[in-house]
């Protein structure tokens, strides 16, 4: 096996791993998934795939359909 494959492997790995930050598209609310919103009851480190699927923005109300994932 050569470097260059487990190299590779090794970073598709990580970044399917990484956690991810998504925006609301109606007010621009964060939602970061290695911090969560412990607040709300959603601890660091929660998926937003995992977060309930009834879950609203605190600041807006907008569902989770209204988030888009960016790179902050």
């Amino acid at each position: 096996m050569n470097g260059s494959t487990s190299t590779s492997t090794g970073r598709a790995a990580a970044a399917a791993s990484a956690f991810r930050t998504l925006m609301c598209a109606l007010c621009g609310f964060v939602y970061d998934e290695s911090e969560g919103l412990p607040d709300e009851g959603i601890a660091p480190g929660t998926r937003w795939a995992d977060v309930p699927d009834d879950w609203a923005c605190p600041d807006c109300g907008a569902g989770k359909a209204e988030f888009d994932v960016v790179d902050l």
